[in-house]
């Protein structure tokens, strides 16, 4: 699977699901990170809303990678007040992802990956979204299963 895993992890859980999937399918991986982090999960998440309120696009240091060697690209994040972290969109934004399939997966504390896809599906225009994994509190590990599912997609 010619496969790229960008993901964006503050307290490590995102992390652990992305070195997951590296080491089952032998992905390329790229840590994304805001030039300015985000702090703990309440300071994170006043800062995430105020972001959204004022309609900031916070700045990222990470280089945006060249994905044209890639059909496959996993995008992985935690869920901030019901959304993407902004700083994660303004990232993508510059990511040419038409053409690719995009398999997105999420770490959340409360509301999991669905109310994500609509921001995802505007950043990814012309992508093919598939697939989406979530890990929370209240969700049961499936990562096995969907693993699987992944896998088969590829064949």
């Amino acid at each position: 699977m010619d496969a790229m895993i960008i993901y964006y992890s503050r307290a490590g859980k995102t992390e652990k699901v992305a070195q997951r999937i590296k080491n089952d399918l032998q992905c390329d991986i790229l840590k994304v990170e805001p030039e300015k982090p985000y702090g703990n999960y309440f300071s994170a998440l006043i800062r995430v809303i105020k972001e959204r309120a004022k309609n900031i696009a916070p700045k990222f240091k990470t280089e945006v990678p060249n994905l044209s060697n890639y059909n496959t690209v996993f995008i992985g994040y935690p869920v901030w007040a019901s959304d993407l972290p902004s700083f994660l969109t303004a990232f993508l934004t510059e990511c040419n992802l038409k053409g690719k399939k995009i398999i997105p997966f999420a770490t959340f504390g409360g509301s999991g990956i669905n109310c994500t896809m609509g921001t995802l599906q505007k950043v990814c225009d012309g992508a093919d979204i598939a697939l989406p994994f979530e890990y929370g509190m209240s969700k049961k590990d499936n990562y096995e299963d969907w693993i699987r599912s992944v896998r088969e997609l590829s064949e």
